[in-house]
């Protein structure tokens, strides 16, 4: 009995992120009610507190659960693709690219932003908490990228000419940037056509020519 009780609370617990992830792209975290959350999930307030403490700790909540799954959704799609062949690091930053294009097409018919994306541009100037967190996010994006580009740069001889660090970050930039151009444009070719001049600019970069070193 206590191990069904243990199951539904890990579900209901997963049910709030859920929808609360949902509602917080769509609406954005301050016009998202916590009565609309409740009644989204379908659990009561009682339910709700028994697992947070208020709004701002669902949304640190919805954060870190978002985070995750983006991981293992790139994680499996990256898996799913061709393998890489010669064994150049810098393969391994477009191939992330690669996962991560595919996860935004997608996505391409589903209401509402990038999460962190509007998180970030609703809570970073008042709270912040949050704006760690969302800082911590990009980081944490940007390391997936980071990795691969200082090992590129190393078997170039180009380690103390690029700052791996910073493309990273500028990588992470241009994806966020291209995602909600190409949805305000409503074209998706957009942002694949951005994501391939993303590309060329790294293999510029990674020829010698260190536009991004600094």
């Amino acid at each position: 009995m206590r191990a069904v009780k243990q199951s539904r609370a890990i579900e209901t617990r997963k049910r709030i992120l859920r929808e609360t992830a949902r509602l917080f792209a769509l609406k954005g975290f301050h016009e998202t009610k916590l009565g609309e959350l409740m009644q989204a999930a379908e659990v009561t307030s009682g339910a709700f507190f028994h697992h947070f403490r208020g709004k701002e700790d669902l949304a640190l909540a919805v954060i870190d659960h978002h985070m995750a799954e983006r991981c293992r959704t790139l994680d499996r799609i990256e898996k799913a693709l061709p393998a890489s062949v010669g064994g150049d690091s810098l393969e391994l930053v477009f191939r992330r690219l690669d996962a991560a294009c595919e996860m935004v097409s997608r996505r391409r018919n589903r209401k509402g932003g990038c999460l962190i994306g509007n998180l970030s541009t609703a809570l970073s100037d008042t709270h912040p908490v949050f704006r760690q967190r969302l800082s911590e996010c990009f980081d944490e994006m940007a390391e997936e990228f980071q990795v691969h580009l200082a090992k590129a740069a190393e078997e170039r001889d180009l380690a103390a000419a690029v700052n791996s660090w910073e493309i990273a970050r500028y990588i992470v930039s241009v994806l966020e940037g291209a995602i909600m151009l190409s949805r305000t444009q409503r074209d998706m070719g957009l942002f694949h056509r951005q994501i391939q001049r993303l590309k060329d600019d790294l293999r510029h970069t990674f020829q010698g020519e260190a536009v991004l070193s600094g």
